[in-house]
């Protein structure tokens, strides 16, 4: 499982960030990612709902997926 937190104060991220390096040794796995307001307001639901058709075109196609044979096993896979 894959958790987005955002924290505005430092003092409770280093608090959390102490806790979850102790549970390294059972499989948790620490990624630090900032994000910044422009990120956050490119990606709000406002933005979305008024810019989808530009976000859509710009995702582009990778045709060589859809012909390979990792793409039948995953379509196998669905439906089996």
């Amino acid at each position: 499982m894959q958790l987005i937190i955002n924290i505005k104060d430092n003092t409770v991220a280093k608090k959390i960030l102490w806790f979850l390096e102790h549970l390294k040794n059972e499989g948790v796995e620490i990624s630090q990612n900032t994000v910044n307001n422009e990120q956050q307001q490119k990606y709000s639901d406002e933005h979305v709902k008024n810019h989808w058709k530009e976000i859509i075109m710009s995702v582009g196609s990778d045709d060589s997926y859809y012909k390979s044979e990792q793409y039948m096993s995953d379509r196998a896979e669905k439906y089996l």
